[in-house]
């Protein structure tokens, strides 16, 4: 049966999201994300990379599982709008707090923030999937350290 004869749902992007967030919370195999990705299309503008490609992704995550860890992502708002059979858009807010440590800092420090996001979901296989996705908005709560830039956003911002 093809992905037209079952279309998108609400409920089924609602567990594409519970279960993208937890992946990360867990800090799971990059290969776990990988599966809540669309295979082709990809873009996920980060805050600290534009991702591409698997590959991108793979780079990304490495560096984010190397620097925060005790992450929670609490999603605040969520609104899912199918926009075809095959397609939703997803409008969310989350609170995302983490510890973060940057080498050789001889402590982790504590980051939270608050994040308004924009997903597009594609129907792939009988399952929602991530194309593209853009992070937004960050409001740092009070005491928050600023979450690290990664190398390739650093080379961005200076390109």
């Amino acid at each position: 049966m093809g992905d037209v004869d079952r279309p998108i749902t609400e409920a089924a992007v609602r567990g594409l999201v519970q279960d993208w967030f937890a992946a990360l919370d867990r800090h799971d195999d990059v290969e776990a994300l990988l599966n809540l990705l669309a295979p082709t299309g990809l873009v996920l503008h980060l805050p600290q990379a534009t991702v591409r490609s698997h590959d991108d992704f793979r780079s990304w995550y490495q560096g984010m599982v190397a620097t925060y860890f005790d992450e929670v992502h609490e999603v605040l708002d969520l609104r899912v709008q199918a926009t075809s059979p095959l397609h939703a858009e997803v409008a969310l807010k989350v609170n995302w707090q983490s510890r973060m440590w940057a080498p050789p800092s001889a402590n982790s420090v504590w980051v939270g923030v608050d994040t308004a996001e924009h997903w597009s979901v594609v129907l792939r296989d009988g399952r929602p999937r991530i194309r593209t996705c853009t992070v937004g908005g960050l409001t740092p709560m009070p005491g928050s350290a600023a979450p690290r830039a990664t190398e390739s956003a650093r080379e961005s911002a200076a390109a």
